[in-house]
């Protein structure tokens, strides 16, 4: 399966995020990563903001600008809600099935956003992997309205 991965950052970013920056291959998260076009790239911010981000906390500045209009307090909610009918679901019979409930809390807790695509959350290009969206919406809980987040590199993985 494919999916993007998005370098978004608080500052202006200086090194982009490139197909060669994550680690790759046997024993990686990523079977490998690729270089998309900027047909592609657009296609991809499109993407961000129509079906990954929730809808309405951020407008498109420009292609790479995301800026904040609020709306976190609300969302926070109701990913506690979430959580709570996901853990409420986990009892002695299934805590140790493989694909059970602990699972999908587990993935609820780690990608709150349910989407396929990670986010690379440096400024430059030194780190090695990229993050699923509970860190990236660890970020957005100290925005205020008006902030910007920067898009900079967005390239495709294969997992």
């Amino acid at each position: 399966m494919h999916a993007w991965i998005f370098q978004l950052s608080e500052e202006r970013i200086e090194g982009y995020l490139c197909e060669d920056t994550l680690l790759q291959g046997d024993g990686c998260d990523y079977d490998y990563c690729a270089a998309i076009s900027e047909e592609e790239r657009k296609r991809a911010v499109y993407s961000l903001m129509a079906h990954i981000l929730p809808l309405g906390m951020f407008r498109l500045k420009d292609e790479t600008t995301l800026v904040y209009q609020g709306g976190f307090e609300q969302w926070k909610r109701e990913w506690v809600e979430r959580i709570q009918t996901k853990a409420a679901k986990v009892n002695m019979e299934n805590v140790m099935n493989f694909c059970g409930e602990v699972y999908q809390l587990e993935t609820e807790l780690q990608n709150p956003l349910d989407t396929d695509a990670q986010f690379y959350l440096c400024n430059d290009d030194y780190q090695t992997f990229a993050e699923k969206s509970a860190e990236l919406m660890r970020i957005v809980e100290h925005l205020t309205e008006g902030d910007e987040l920067y898009i900079g590199g967005i390239i495709d993985f294969h997992f």
